[in-house]
């Protein structure tokens, strides 16, 4: 029998290379925006990864700890923009 791909993992590993270019997208642009922009998107592409990745392995621990880590991730994100020097500033 031929080892095929899993839709599943395949799936997960591209949403995992979105995010990886919208983190390197934060780290890399000038504008205080884009980087918040940039982050948004890397945090719920992450999401989507973590939650094809909880089917592909037919597990709810993964998508335990992605929900955990993106609101998390998501309230870290306001906390900075509300700072003094943020982005709403």
């Amino acid at each position: 029998m031929v080892d095929m791909i899993d839709t599943w993992f395949f799936a997960a590993f591209c949403l995992g290379l979105l995010t990886a270019g919208a983190i390197f997208r934060v780290l890399r642009t000038k504008s205080r925006h884009d980087r918040f922009l940039a982050a948004t998107v890397a945090i719920t592409t992450g999401s989507a990864a973590g939650l094809v990745l909880s089917v592909a392995m037919g597990t709810l621990v993964v998508l335990d700890a992605t929900i955990i880590i993106a609101l998390l991730c998501y309230a870290a994100l306001i906390g900075l923009a509300k700072s003094p020097g943020g982005a709403g500033a």
